[in-house]
Order: C-alpha cells, then structure tokens, then sequence
C-alpha cells in the first residue's frame, strides 16, 4: 500500500500524525503501545492525569479500578469489532468536554495484528446535537447559531495534512501508518496524487458513497462517486490550483473559501447515490512537499442530512406560526374594530332613549291641551278634523318614544305571553318613515288565528327587529317590498320574512350566524344581529334559517314553540 502514495516526493506520516489534534495510538495483540502522538499523550495527562510512554502496555497505565472495563475493550478491539465510546469529564478550563473513543482492529496479513485508538474532543459537536434537538422540539424558536464544528475540523485537517510531510528512509514505515489511520478514521476521506489518481479511500468513505476502495484506488474515477457524467470534483480543482471564478462554474453559490487553510475550498451540496441520497459538507486542501509544490489533494466529507432537515422543518414551523400570529392579529384587529363600533351604537341608543324620556312629557302635555281644547272650545268642521289629526300624531309620537325606550331596556329575561303581530306592527310603526322614504312596501299576510305564544318578549322584539332591519337594508335605492308572513304550524308558530332585496352570495351564507361576520362596511355593522338572534332562537326552542338568490332576495324562517321551552323556568337569560 505504501507504494502508492505520491512517488518521489512522499509525506513524512510520522510527522503528519503528530501534528494532529486528536490523540492517536497503535497497540499490539499484548496490549502495548505501538505508536502514540502527542496528543494522545497530553489528552491522557489532561483528562485522565495518566502517564504513557513507549513501549506501556494499555491497561497498566489505568488506575486499577479501571484495567478490567480497559480489558474489556481491547477484547473487543482485538475480535474484530469496530466501536466507539463516549466519555464526559471536567474541562481544564472548567466545564463539561465530551470525548469521543473510537476503537478498530488493525490487519496484517489478513489478521489482526493490534488494534487503533483515536481520541477526539467532540463536546462541540455533542452541544450543537443538543441545541438541535432543543430548537426541534420548541418550533417556536429559531434557530440561533448554525454548527461550523465540523467545518472547523475538515479544515484543521486539511491545513495539518498540508504543513507535514514525510521523510523518504521511512517511506514505507510511514505509508503503512497513515493508511492505517485513514482507514480506521470514521470521517469519509479519499486523497489524490498530483495525476489524479486516487490513493487513498478509506472504509468511512465506501460505505458513504456505495463504492469501495478496491474499485477507486489507482484510477481517476473519483467523480463517479458524485456525479452520473465525468467532471472535476473539488479536489481536482484544487489541485490544480483553479480559480475561484473557475470553481464557480461547477459550484455556483454553494462553494466558499476556506478561512484557516489557504488554497482550500469548502462546499455544502446535494447528492444522490442510487441507494441513498444525502446533504455534504465537504473540503478539499492541497498538499504540499517542503519545496511547496501541490503534489496532491485531499478531501473530506460530512453527512449534514439530518441537521438540514431540522433546519428546514424548524424553519417551516416558524413560517407556519408567524403565518398563525398574522392571522391572529388580523381577527383581533377587525374584532376590536366590530366592538368599538358595537359600543359607539350603545351609546347612541342610550342617548336617543334618554332625548326620547325628555320628549315624553312635552308631547303628552301637547296631547291633553288639544284633547281639552276639543272638548271646551267649538270649532268648525275642517278645524275639528285638523285638531283631531294632531291629537292622533301626539299619539303616534308617543307610541314611538315608548318602543325606542323598551328596545334600549336591558332584557328582564322573563317569560310572558307575547303577540306576535302586536310586536311586528310596533316595529314598522317604527320604521314607517324611512320605510317610505325609501320607497319600501310591507306586505302582511297574518294568520287570523295565531295564538300568543311563551317567550322573553324584548328578545323576541330583538329578532324581529334584527331580520326586519336586514331586509329593509338588503333593498335598492329604487325600492322593493317586504312580504311578512305568520302561520301556525302544529304546535309551532312560523314567521316568514321575504325582501326583494340584492340577496346574499352564496360563499357568504354558511357564515351568516357567526359572530362577527358582516357583509357591510365596519362603520355600518357590528356582524352581532343575526349571531344574537341565532342564540335567542335557539334558547327559545326554535329554529331560524335563510334561503336566498343572488338578485333575488332573502327568505328568513322563524319558527318558535307556543308554549315554550320544555323545562324552563319562568325566566330566560339570552346575551342581548
């Protein structure tokens, strides 16, 4: 294996993994050191305050209430099984740091001759999973940093692979190791010589990609691994030293440099592997000798799959809830608006029954003086008929003030007989002149055997008022007719109010009933009349319901019980 890597000019492997940030170490059948870089070293004094040299043996460097779980692991190391363990202890600098153990068995020979360990701070990676799954499970918080450990890593390793190189008297010494290392790194990882040929391709990277090492190495076929034709990929860009305007041909928006290692090149992109389809990270560096010449390249990959997921699905949960707050905003706005102008009409209708008190008196002192005058004065005919016509306007002015002070009368809730025509002749009798102003006719057929019927008579009084007014607003300028219609119908009353009006849109009569909802302007309508009277039916033990053609009119079906709600007491609270 150590002849193929770069001929002539050659890394110094031994040099390459001591400069590396994570500890490593190569141990024998027995348990022995091998080979340990520094780091190893300073992680085992650092974090676990042990001491190993050349040639200790694994376990005897443990406390020994630790050396039966070590043996444990080499056991496991040395069957041939592939593992990783994760440990957590006290940071220098204070603090949590999670470590990540990672164990595989090394082959000579076809068996196994030892095993590799590599020791790896992954408390950053461990922090941002937890932060992650954290933001997953809230929704409703952003994301508020995006992980940029393993960028950080690819890069620290592209930039140390670059600055060591190897000595030629240990070529194969070397050599051997390093392909040791890379094929027990569980970090996919594949190198280029300075021709473009594949020399490296570890285990980590065979599986990723579905091709193993055995069809890559010694051949240019790196692309077959990413793309469907034959193109660069990032590490022949850089090796070749390309452009960043040529490297944005083939990575358009997606490629940025790199910000430790000069030369080197970091990618984020989709990929679709036949048998499995994945988001990388990927970075390519150059790797120099001591003259620094490129004499070829390595790159790295990461399966960021699952973190774009999240981030996506995160990112679609907020979308969703900033849409729900507008929504929310936007009812309550209208609603606000609706109420105001509900309270301004409270207003109204208390200061019109208060001016309706202040007239009362007047007009029936203006009453009793004419009434007298007919009485004590003898007048000529025209003069007693004109007389007689106002005491019959002072009458009707009256009559008028009491039915405008009863509606603004808070409801008493108490059940009594109520006549039905009685109820809706006051009304119009209230209406009559804007009714004829507008060119509006009434038309009423009444049964001539209605009974009174048991109801809340105000509330009753409301309902009517509420469809009656409907129908009167639904007309043109031009005028219509508003036909009023009572039947009785076994133990029911049915009151049928038809207008000529525009009708309602079809879209538009599923929402009638809703509180709130209203075809008309919001200084014009409150969307409460007919939600209100819905209710006050409804408690009654009646039904109400709307058939209408657009341009046609409106039909409203009132039906109501004689002798009303079964069970009910004498009293019956509705929201007026």
């Amino acid at each position: 294996m150590a002849g193929n890597l770069f001929p002539q000019t050659v890394l110094d492997a031994n040099t390459l993994l001591e400069a590396r940030p994570e500890g490593m170490a190569l141990v024998d059948t027995e348990a022995r050191f091998v080979y340990v870089n520094p780091a190893y070293v300073r992680l085992l004094k650092e974090v676990f305050n042990l001491t190993v040299g050349p040639g200790s043996r694994h376990q005897y460097v443990l406390p020994n209430s630790q050396r039966a779980w070590a043996s444990d692991l080499y056991q496991r190391a040395l069957s041939g099984k592939k593992f990783t363990v994760d440990f957590s202890r006290t940071c220098p600098e204070g603090g949590v740091c999670t470590f990540e153990r990672s164990f595989s068995p090394v082959y000579h020979n076809e068996r196994v001759a030892g095993f590799s360990e590599v020791i790896r701070d992954v408390t950053v990676e461990r922090r941002r999973e937890a932060d992650l799954r954290r933001a997953y499970d809230l929704l409703e918080k952003q994301i508020t940093a995006r992980t940029n450990s393993y960028q950080e890593y690819n890069a620290i390793l592209a930039q140390e692979i670059i600055e060591r190189q190897q000595a030629e008297e240990d070529l194969l010494e070397s050599g051997e190791r390093l392909s040791q290392i890379l094929q027990a790194s569980s970090i996919p990882t594949f190198v280029i010589d300075e021709n473009h040929t594949i020399t490296h391709w570890n285990k980590a990277c065979a599986v990723m990609t579905g091709l193993s090492a055995s069809e890559m190495v010694g051949t240019q076929y790196q692309w077959k691994a990413f793309y469907l034709y034959q193109r660069p990929i990032l590490a022949d860009l850089v090796l070749n030293g390309a452009s960043e305007e040529h490297i944005a041909k083939f990575y358009n928006g997606k490629y940025r440099p790199s910000s430790l290692v000069k030369g080197a090149y970091e990618v984020e992109d989709f990929f679709d592997f036949g048998h499995v389809s994945k988001w990388l990270f990927f970075t390519a560096a150059p790797i120099k000798n001591l003259a620094g010449d490129i004499i070829g390249a390595i790159e790295t990959l990461q399966d960021v799959t699952d973190r774009k997921h999240m981030e996506d699905e995160v990112r679609r949960m907020n979308d969703v809830l900033e849409a729900r707050v507008a929504e929310r905003t936007t009812q309550l706005t209208r609603t606000y608006e609706q109420l105001l102008h509900a309270e301004k009409f409270s207003a109204v209708g208390k200061l019109a029954a208060s001016i309706a008190h202040e007239f009362g008196n007047p007009i029936i002192g203006i009453r009793n003086f004419l009434q007298g005058l007919r009485k004590y004065v003898k007048l000529e005919k025209g003069d007693a008929e004109m007389l007689d016509v106002a005491i019959a306007e002072c009458v009707r002015v009256k009559d008028l003030i009491s039915t405008l002070q009863d509606f603004n009368r808070p409801t008493t809730g108490k059940v009594a007989s109520v006549d039905l025509h009685r109820i809706i002749e006051e009304l119009l009798l209230l209406g009559k002149k804007k009714l004829s102003d507008r060119h509006i006719q009434v038309e009423r057929n009444f049964s001539p055997n209605l009974p009174n019927i048991q109801a809340v008579p105000d509330q009753i009084k409301q309902v009517l008022l509420n469809v009656i007014g409907n129908a009167e607003e639904a007309m043109p300028e031009t005028g219509g007719t508003i036909t009023i219609t009572t039947e009785l119908v076994g133990e029911n009353v049915r009151i049928l109010i038809q207008d000529t009006g525009k009708g309602i849109r079809v879209k538009d009569m599923g929402s009638i009933f809703e509180p709130f909802f209203s075809t008309k302007p919001a200084v014009e309508g409150t969307g409460l009349g007919l939600s209100v009277s819905y209710g006050i039916i409804k408690r009654h033990g009646g039904d109400i319901t709307a058939m209408s053609t657009r341009g046609k009119g409106t039909l409203f079906t009132i039906i109501l019980p004689i002798d009303g709600v079964p069970g009910e007491e004498d009293s019956l609270t509705i929201f007026k």
